[in-house]
């Protein structure tokens, strides 16, 4: 018996910027931008709420966390419009001026508004409640990847640059070649580094906390440490040829499926796909597709393998702590591990 078919329910065309509709945080409303026009409507009956005009272009447009007002961004200008919901009558124009604009954030509390200049010279934090308020953040290292308020909101967490020191830019190559370019801040090209020719290269690259070391894993189940003083290899560290037997093996659960994953498997993954350094940069946690259900910790004072923790299932996700060498690896299991130097013990996750 075949199953009817209903016909799906299609609005009238709005008009509307590519990638310039959002959705408010309740579900409520949406807005959509054209131009300078800003559209606001209700979810359910599509019918306009708000209709604004900003002084340019819109090239962004931000819902606050409790879906009463919206942020417009015309990057060109530099200026940041604000409207409301619900007052018409009520609205916030905010002036970066000479300095450039970049990005634009909203603040957990949505009465604060956050804006970086162009070339990251500074971030502001504005008050909506008090427009002479402001805070003015210095030099800060990303925009929109170096700020981040506390799942309370209580805090701002920004990565700053001080006296524009950056070591160095590494620029790997595609996935087929093995080849990582070392440039300085200016473009100066510091050192090339390629471990092999004719080969697949790079899967994953990472820079530990302190700037010191840079990890590349690739697709022959090495994973390489250079360092920063000659951007030379001083480690290699193959998992294929280590034995486990020789490092210290945390084992919460060992499973024969582990053993016979690349028999089963017609087309099984290779190479390093994740590596994570710890806050300190003493350990180096590592993941092998070969080898799915193992999380690999290097320590790196000795450049050796300190312990090897395997799973039940494969491994998902592993992070640090970032206060102390504590390791937490999620798995398709409703529990988290948690690895330090005492052992592994982990934590439950209700359903």
């Amino acid at each position: 018996m075949a199953t009817p078919q209903r016909d799906a329910e299609v609005s009238a065309p709005m008009r509307a910027t590519l990638g310039l509709v959002r959705w408010s945080p309740c579900g409520r409303y949406f807005a959509a931008a054209s131009g300078n026009r800003l559209t606001i409507r209700e979810q359910q009956s599509l019918q306009i709420v708000q209709r604004y005009s900003a002084v340019d272009v819109i090239q962004s447009v931000a819902w606050s966390a409790d879906s009463q007002l919206v942020a417009t961004a015309m990057y060109k200008r530099a200026v940041v419009q604000l409207w409301s919901v619900q007052d018409a009558s009520w609205t916030c124009k905010i002036t970066e001026g000479v300095a450039g604009l970049v990005f634009v954030k909203w603040a957990p509390d949505s009465r604060h508004l956050l804006t970086v200049s162009d070339f990251q010279l500074h971030a502001t934090v504005w008050s909506l409640q008090d427009p002479t308020a402001k805070c003015t953040i210095r030099s800060p290292k990303l925009a929109a990847e170096g700020l981040a308020f506390s799942s309370s909101g209580d805090f701002l967490a920004v990565a700053e640059r001080h006296d524009c020191k950056v070591r160095a830019i590494a620029v790997r190559d595609s996935h087929l070649e093995f080849r990582v370019l070392l440039y300085s801040p200016d473009g100066t090209l510091l050192s090339k580094y390629q471990a092999y020719e004719s080969a697949l290269g790079l899967k994953t690259m990472a820079w530990s906390a302190s700037g010191q070391f840079l990890a590349l894993g690739s697709y022959d189940e090495h994973l390489r440490v250079l360092s920063h003083v000659n951007w030379k290899p001083i480690a290699d560290f193959d998992h294929e040829s280590v034995a486990v037997s020789s490092s210290r093996t945390n084992q919460a659960a060992v499973s024969a499926s582990l053993l016979s994953f690349l028999l089963s498997t017609e087309n099984p993954k290779i190479g390093i796909s994740r590596a994570a350094w710890s806050a300190d940069s003493a350990f180096l946690a590592t993941k092998s597709d070969q080898m799915p259900y193992n999380v690999w910790i290097w320590r790196t004072e000795t450049l050796t393998l300190h312990s090897v923790v395997s799973l039940l299932e494969s491994v998902r996700s592993v992070r640090w702590d970032p206060v102390q060498n504590r390791l937490a690896i999620a798995s398709g299991e409703n529990r988290i591990h948690l690895w330090s130097t005492d052992g592994v013990s982990w934590i439950d996750i209700p359903h």
